[in-house]
């Protein structure tokens, strides 16, 4: 019998997600000592480099600023860990410990970044004008050259303004007006309204980081240029790291399970560990299964590879990711 072209898809779709429910309950158990242990030394990290960086001048100094901006840059991932594991509830002391910390550096509770991320793995969304982070950086050069050239230059600064804003309590919707305004204007959601359940949570952690902030420019006044430059380098390295992920080239009316497949890139090299640390690296099978922990993705991804011709090829070597690959997805 000869299927047709919606006949085949829709085999493909329920074969992918049979395959998603199939795998071993083991993937899903997050363990908090590699969290606690990995995130403590990333923070490590970055102290001791920023404080080395103070202290020196030169090539030595080029050194513990690049090394500044990409531990700050890894532990202020682990924000996309905590959208994916935070209704499981395994990392809740986790969750705590991030907004207290790195949170506080960036000024920027996690549950901001839950909803945007969470539309942006939602089947039917993803790909679409309504994902906020499906962003046409290959064909959009205007949009590119705005994202890395003042895109991590404003960044620090409108995390400051929506944390004033936050502060003033609950009923200040910042976030909301922007993305109706940009969904009534342009076509395209944001995903930067904060949900109902998150405002309170937003707002306490904003007058946090407004004490926090307000006692760093009172004892170290003379380090907020130096903590300005690192904050613009972790930016720059996240907007470096968005085109590695998916193909970006144009929107899709609509998307599948299956989508999320043969749009995402999965690259083995260890160098992209830097641009894609924790669960962003291989990409196609957190996309594949969200809930997975990072540290379980490696066993994960031998398996897919094993077993999964089309999870094979969304393997892309890191400079033709670079060059931007376009693949054809089998039957």
């Amino acid at each position: 019998m000869v299927l047709s072209m919606a006949q085949r898809l829709a085999r493909n779709v329920v074969s992918i997600s049979r395959r998603q429910l199939m795998i071993d309950s083991r993937y899903y158990q997050a363990n908090p000592l590699i969290y606690l242990g990995d995130f403590t030394l990333s923070m490590t990290g970055f102290v001791v480099a920023f404080i080395f960086c103070l202290r020196t001048s030169g090539l030595v100094f080029a050194l513990c600023f690049v090394v500044s901006c990409v531990c700050l840059y890894r532990a202020g991932t682990f924000v996309h860990e905590l959208t994916h594991q935070y209704r499981s509830g395994q990392l809740n002391w986790f969750h705590r410990l991030w907004n207290l910390t790195a949170g506080a550096i960036f000024m920027a509770p996690a549950v901001r970044f839950f909803d945007p991320h969470q539309i942006h793995h939602k089947v039917g969304t993803f790909a679409t004008r309504q994902d906020p982070q499906y962003l046409l950086l290959r064909t959009d050069w205007k949009l590119a050259a705005l994202m890395l050239l003042v895109g991590p230059f404003v960044m620090p600064i409108a995390c400051l303004f929506f944390v004033l804003a936050a502060s003033l309590g609950e009923k200040v919707d910042i976030e909301g007006r922007i993305d109706r305004y940009l969904t009534r204007k342009k076509g395209a959601a944001a995903g930067s309204a904060l949900p109902a359940q998150y405002k309170r949570e937003m707002t306490l952690y904003s007058r946090y980081y407004l004490v926090v902030i307000a006692v760093y420019v009172w004892l170290w006044p003379e380090t907020i240029p130096l903590l300005y430059a690192v904050q613009v380098g972790v930016w720059w390295l996240g907007i470096l790291r968005i085109p590695l992920e998916h193909e970006m080239r144009e929107y899709r009316e609509q998307t599948d399970a299956r989508d999320h497949v043969i749009d995402s890139f999965t690259v083995e090299s260890p160098f992209a560990e830097i641009l894609q640390p924790l669960s962003l690296r291989l990409h196609t099978a957190h996309h594949m299964y969200p809930g997975v922990p990072y540290h379980n993705l490696p066993a994960l991804h031998a398996e897919l590879k094993r077993t999964n011709p089309e999870y094979r090829k969304s393997m892309v070597p890191f400079l033709n990711l670079v060059l931007g690959p376009r693949r054809i997805a089998s039957d």
